[in-house]
């Protein structure tokens, strides 16, 4: 075999072994308890059963797009994909901004959602989701990444996401996609 067969055969294997799996629908449930455990503790005003909507929704849809997008275990590989134009979709916004609609629809009462960004205009931004409880601070949310590990839904305190200075997304940058739900004044449905 000649060293550039063997070259990319061994490229072919290690992308074929870095790719995703979200895991046994038994797992998906675990990880949504968990969830929802986490952002009942974001306040007492939590409702439990909206806690579990959300939770369930987001490890469901994050999957659902890990079997869209096909990402592989280091989001940045998938980066590449999509840059150099192997891959249409797979950056962190679009993980967002596909997942925010299904937990808009919600129609969350305790909780609150917002767009985030982390390291805006640097090669190193970063965007994701972060819950509030209602009226609580953005600094003592929870942030939910789909991107970070490939639609196996990522979350965790802000204060605690040190890799992460997240802060919200200002209005002006709302992206496109999503202003129909978030300023309907402005994007009356047709």
């Amino acid at each position: 075999m000649s060293k550039v067969t063997r070259l990319c055969s061994l490229l072919v294997s290690l992308a074929l072994a870095s790719c995703v799996s979200t895991g046994t629908l038994a797992e998906h449930q675990e990880k949504a308890r968990r969830l929802s455990h986490d952002l009942q503790q974001l306040s007492p005003s939590v409702d439990a059963r909206e806690a579990d909507r959300l939770a369930t929704t987001a490890i469901e849809e994050s999957a659902k797009l890990a079997a869209d997008f096909k990402p592989f275990i280091h989001p940045w590989m998938n980066n590449g994909l999509v840059n150099v134009g192997l891959r249409k979709r797979g950056l962190c916004y679009q993980w967002r901004d596909d997942l925010f609609p299904h937990l808009f629809h919600l129609k969350l009462k305790t909780l609150d959602l917002h767009l985030s960004a982390s390291k805006r205009d640097t090669w190193q931004e970063h965007h994701g989701i972060v819950v509030t409880a209602k009226g609580q601070r953005f600094e003592d949310g929870l942030v939910i990444d789909p991107w970070r590990h490939g639609g196996r839904l990522w979350w965790g305190l802000l204060k605690n996401d040190k890799s992460h200075p997240w802060k919200p997304l200002p209005w002006e940058l709302t992206p496109m996609v999503l202003r129909p739900l978030l300023m309907p004044h402005l994007y009356p449905a047709r």
